[in-house]
C-alpha cells in the first residue's frame, strides 16, 4: 500500500502540471497492482476525458459503477459520456436513474433533455426541460433549449418567451436572437422576424443563415403584402391587389386572416377610387 500512496502522490503531481498521459500510465500500474482500486478507475475515467477518449472514458467510469451502482457523481460523467458517444438511450437510463436517487442533481435534467431531443422525442424533450426550469429557473442553457424544444413542436409563443427570457438578460447572444427571429417567422410575426434577423446581422455582420433568412423574407412579395412588411425591394402600394386575392387560396395556415386583410385592403381602394 506503501507504493501505491508514492505511486498516487506521483500521479498527481503530473495532473497538476498537465502531463496527462504519464499520469494515465501510473494509474494503470496501480491497477495492475490492486486491479479492484475504485478510485484509480474513477480518476482515469477523468483523465481519458479531458484527453478526448470518450471509450475509454466509459470503460473506466463502468468498472466503477459495477462495484457501486448508485454512486451518483459517476453515473452522471458515465452518463455525459455516453451522450458524447452518442449513446442516447443508456444516457437516458442513468440520467433517470440519477434523479431517481438524488433528485437535487439538476442538471441530469439538461443533459436528459438534449438527449431526448436528439433521439426525436420532443414532448419528452420539453417535459423534462420543464422540470429543469422549476428547478433552475435561471439557468439559460436549460431555457435555450427548452425554448428551441418549443419551436421544433411548433409552439412559438412558448418558444419567444423562452428565447425574450435569455435576451433580457443579455441581448447580445447572437444564437439566441436568430432562434428568435425564426420563431417570429413560425409565428408569422413577420415584421418582428426581419427587425430580429436585422439585430443578427448588427450583432454578427457575416452571419450567413441570418442574411439567407431576410432574403427569403424579401424575396416573397406575397408574405410581405399579407403581413404588412414594408419591402426594401418594391413599393408595396403598387402591387396588384386582386393578385394576392387569388394567390390567398395558396400558402400560410391563416387564410381567414389573409382575406380579412386583403379584403380591408380592397375596400379602402373601392373608396380611393369613387
Amino acid at each position: 500500500m506503501d507504493k501505491i500512496k508514492q505511486m498516487l502522490t506521483q500521479a498527481k503531481e503530473f495532473q497538476q502540471v498537465g502531463e496527462i498521459e504519464k499520469a494515465i500510465n501510473i494509474y494503470r500500474e496501480i491497477l495492475k497492482i490492486d486491479e479492484n482500486y475504485n478510485e484509480a478507475y474513477s480518476i482515469l475515467g477523468d483523465l481519458y476525458y479531458i484527453k478526448g477518449d470518450i471509450s475509454k472514458t466509459i470503460e473506466c467510469y463502468e468498472k466503477v459503477i459495477e462495484k457501486n451502482p448508485h454512486y451518483s457523481l459517476i453515473q452522471y460523467r458515465l452518463a455525459i459520456a455516453y451522450f458524447r458517444a452518442t449513446k442516447f438511450c443508456k444516457a437516458i437510463a442513468l440520467f433517470e436513474d440519477i434523479i431517481k436517487h438524488n433528485n437535487e442533481m439538476y442538471m441530469a435534467y439538461y443533459w436528459m433533455g438534449l438527449a431526448y431531443y436528439h433521439t426525436g422525442k420532443i414532448l419528452k424533450s420539453i417535459e423534462v426541460f420543464e422540470k429543469l426550469r422549476k428547478r433552475m429557473p435561471d439557468n439559460t442553457l436549460g431555457c435555450y433549449h427548452l425554448a428551441i424544444s418549443y419551436k421544433t413542436n411548433g409552439e412559438y409563443k412558448k418558444a419567444i418567451s423562452c428565447l425574450k427570457k435569455i435576451l433580457d438578460e443579455d441581448p447580445s447572444i447572437v444564437s439566441v436572437t436568430y432562434h428568435l427571429g425564426l420563431s417570429y417567422i413560425g409565428d408569422m410575426q413577420i415584421d418582428k422576424a426581419v427587425k430580429t434577423f436585422k439585430k443578427v446581422i448588427e450583432l454578427d455582420p457575416e452571419h450567413k443563415a441570418a442574411k439567407e433568412k431576410l432574403s427569403e423574407i424579401f424575396n416573397d412579395q406575397e408574405l410581405l403584402h399579407n403581413y404588412g412588411v414594408v419591402s426594401e425591394k418594391e413599393n408595396m402600394d403598387e402591387l396588384d391587389i386582386n393578385y394576392f386575392i387569388g394567390q390567398a387560396y395558396k400558402g400560410f395556415e391563416m387564410i381567414n386572416k389573409t382575406f380579412d386583410y386583403l379584403k380591408k385592403k380592397a375596400l379602402e381602394k373601392e373608396d380611393e377610387d369613387k
